[in-house]
């Protein structure tokens, strides 16, 4: 063939080529183009598009689920709104936590913690004064979603109202008013329930009051097991 009509040939060609691929990157630039036959060995690659590197943005939100807080769709927390982790500064919401026997606490989610601002030298000028656990408790807006969050924390579906969100080392006795490990949703119901708790913290913030015990022993007592420290004591 003369090389005048290969060269003619091959130029139509390039032309060809190029037209094709405008108009198809503009029909629909997602959709991988092939030609037939040896053709698409040869140019194939010019249309077929590389599977693009972004990320979905909808793979990189982060919800209370990235954060291991995924609630039950059966759950009757299903229909309650997002919480916002962020709301709870410098918190870590804990996972895969048990009740234990019944009425304790898990203690490797909630351990108990202290009000460092309390001390066994300043508690006449503060747990000992009528009404101080009121002036630090945390707010509803707080304590509400928490309760939420631990609820799930702890395996707990059925009814909020089945539940008190309970400072472990009641603030009556020093304990830390917002840390997450000091807060757990204690059941209202069994034997050994949050009344019988309720008890218990009032008379440890009255033996510490009135000197027959120290903080740090009422504290311990209370966080350690305080079923068994509230018989040791006489079921007051």
């Amino acid at each position: 063939m003369d090389i005048n009509i290969k060269i003619i040939i091959l130029a139509e060609l390039l032309i060809l080529l190029t037209a094709v691929n405008i108009i198809t990157s503009h029909v629909q630039n997602v959709i991988a183009f092939s030609l037939p036959g040896p053709l698409d060995k040869l140019f194939g690659e010019w249309f077929h598009k590389s599977p693009s590197n972004k990320t979905n943005p909808i793979q990189v939100l982060h919800t209370r689920q990235d954060l291991g807080e995924k609630l039950n769709t059966n759950s009757p927390f299903s229909s309650l709104p997002s919480t916002n982790i962020s709301s709870f500064t410098n918190l870590t919401i804990p996972t895969e936590c048990h009740i234990i026997n019944g009425n304790l606490p898990d203690p490797k989610c909630t351990p108990g913690s202290i009000n460092p601002s309390i001390n066994q030298d300043n508690i006449k000028n503060t747990i000992c004064v009528p009404g101080f656990s009121k002036t630090i408790r945390p707010h509803v807006s707080y304590t509400n979603p928490l309760k939420i969050n631990l609820m799930h924390s702890y395996g707990f579906t059925d009814s909020r109202a089945n539940y008190e969100l309970d400072h472990l080392i009641s603030l009556e006795i020093g304990g830390n008013p917002k840390s997450v490990t000091n807060l757990w949703p204690e059941p209202k119901y069994g034997q050994y329930n949050f009344h019988i708790k309720d008890r218990f913290e009032n008379y440890l913030h009255n033996a510490v009051c009135s000197g027959s015990m120290s903080l740090a022993e009422a504290q311990k007592e209370i966080a350690t097991d305080w079923v068994e420290s509230w018989k040791k004591a006489g079921e007051p």
